[in-house]
């Protein structure tokens, strides 16, 4: 039972200890004559030969499965920190967060300070360090490159710059050089192990696996990037030089007329023409507001200027400008008397209600009604614009706040007889969405017929 103790407690060497002393202490408390280490009988001497063997054999039997228990523990800690760590990587999508997490599971799993150097335009540069670091010194740096170039460990440990405080191996998948990770000499200067390098082998494996797919997924992303920008570039030069053929050339036309035949033409039919070149002007103007404002929208940088307005009278104002150019839609603004007022910019809100009328407008035949009324609750304040139009479509319904979307399901009337630029609504949306609310189009809304279209914000007492 000692020796069994020891071996499993302690390991081998404390066992055959345990066995030696074991046999000098039976030989002296129980063979005759007793409180001696003399043997008169040399049977006694055999059997106590034959305990030492037992004894020795079993303690090296015990502390091998000790030994190989413990490296079974080993390898399954290993292989669980092996998991964890890719586990962690797995979740990252950027190069910078991927290097920083990998250097930080490195620091953690073999206790030892972590670097990753990156491959930027042929020069390895710092791109993680566990704990931070800042510089590293030419011998390092020159451990790391000849890692990097060679493609093997180099650094303590190695057989290249063994005198290096760092030990380097290579980030590499089957198709490029990523750069390379490194491992420092822990506080008692010694370098790393067969068994430390060797899991930093595997270690930067996972590494570089999760740089590449992150590099590949910024790459694409990029990528998406400019396809989207190269077709929204080509649909935004189609739109403009569609949409804005007609306004030009209905004042270029009235411009010709006034400069060639204003000595032919009376009062009225000049100020016709002039009413049409300000008209048609106003539209051009429209379109370039909207323009700019997709175009800041879509850059992040639409800048508020909040105050406490009443939507009220926005919608008002709203109402009477297109009634003012021309719009034969009949409009019913039903708002409660209390409407709340609410902490938004004026002007980027009546701009954005004015996209939803004009919408109207463009997509409805003359005669329609408008109902403009509100809803409210004690966290929101909604405006509805209501109409009892043809509609849309149900295919292009979830579609109608993207760019460049036309859902053409009317007639449009005599005061736009454009199609517009397809920004509107998608303008809307980001202005209502830049003051924290969120805008929503309902079709049909009732027997078949007519669109709603919500803008909702959120209420905070003044």
């Amino acid at each position: 039972m000692a020796v069994l103790f020891s071996a499993v407690s302690f390991g081998m060497r404390p066992a055959i200890y345990a066995s030696i002393l074991s046999f000098l202490s039976y030989n002296f408390f129980f063979i005759e004559p007793l409180y001696t280490f003399q043997i008169s009988q040399p049977h006694e001497l055999l059997a106590l030969i034959i305990f030492l063997i037992v004894a020795i054999v079993t303690s090296a039997l015990a502390g091998r499965v000790r030994d190989q228990g413990r490296a079974a523990n080993e390898r399954a800690r290993t292989m669980r920190r092996l998991y964890e760590f890719t586990w962690k990587l797995s979740g990252l999508t950027d190069p910078g967060a991927t290097a920083d997490g990998a250097a930080g599971e490195i620091y953690t799993s073999l206790r030892r300070p972590a670097v990753i150097l990156l491959n930027n335009q042929s020069e390895l540069s710092l791109a993680a360090a566990w704990p931070p670091e800042d510089t590293l010194d030419s011998l390092t740096m020159e451990a790391a490159r000849v890692s990097f170039t060679r493609n093997e460990p180099a650094g303590c440990g190695s057989a290249t710059f063994p005198d290096a405080q760092w030990h380097f191996v290579p980030l590499r998948t089957q198709s490029r050089s990523l750069g390379v990770v490194g491992i420092a000499r822990d506080a008692r200067g010694f370098a790393p192990d067969l068994e430390s390098r060797a899991l930093l082998a595997t270690l930067a494996e996972q590494t570089a696996a999760a740089l590449e797919r992150s590099l590949l997924a910024r790459e694409m992303a990029i990528a998406q990037y400019q396809a989207e920008t190269e077709r929204v570039r080509n649909i935004l030069l189609a739109s403009v030089s569609h949409d804005f053929r007609t306004p030009l050339a209905s004042i270029l036309g009235s411009a010709t007329s006034l400069l060639e035949y204003r000595d032919r033409l009376d009062d009225k039919l000049q100020l016709g023409l002039l009413a049409d070149i300000k008209a048609e002007a106003e539209g051009l103007d429209e379109m370039v507001r909207n323009l700019l404002a997709i175009v800041r929208i879509d850059a992040g940088a639409l800048e508020l200027r909040r105050d406490w307005v009443d939507l009220g009278e926005i919608a008002g104002r709203v109402v009477n400008t297109a009634k003012r150019r021309g719009a034969s839609l009949s409009f019913v603004l039903d708002l409660p008397a209390e409407l709340p007022m609410i902490a938004v910019d004026a002007t980027l809100i009546e701009q954005a209600l004015a996209n939803v009328l004009n919408n109207a407008v463009s997509h409805t035949p003359a005669g329609t009604r408008v109902l403009i009324d509100a809803a409210v609750t004690p966290r929101s304040v909604s405006l509805r614009v209501t109409d009892d139009g043809p509609g849309i479509p149900a295919e292009a319904l979830d579609r109608v706040f993207e760019k460049f979307v036309r859902a053409g399901a009317g007639t449009a009337s005599e005061a736009n007889k454009g199609e517009g630029t397809g920004l509107g609504l998608a303008i809307t949306k980001g202005i209502v969405a830049a003051h924290g609310g969120s805008v929503r189009a309902e079709s049909p809304v009732t027997e078949g017929s007519g669109t709603r279209i919500t803008l909702t914000f959120p209420r905070k007492e003044p």
